[in-house]
């Protein structure tokens, strides 16, 4: 089986999120004493982080065009 490979930074960072999140958390819940929520918890900043500078990036531009 191929998979396609993405080098854009968000989609790589959802999916490293995915694989500790199925193999190392169990799939369930995110459990907080998991030696890998440390980890997770960044990840999770660092996405939110880059799709806020995407959304600010979009709204500056769409600004910029309706002047």
């Amino acid at each position: 089986m191929s998979r396609e490979i993405t080098l854009e930074p968000t989609v790589m960072i959802e999916e490293l999120m995915f694989y500790i999140h199925q193999n190392e958390m169990g799939g369930d819940c995110i459990d907080p004493s998991n030696r890998f929520f440390p980890l997770y918890l960044e990840l999770q900043k660092l996405k939110d982080k880059l799709d806020n500078e995407k959304h600010d990036l979009y709204h500056s531009v769409t600004a910029d065009e309706t002047k």
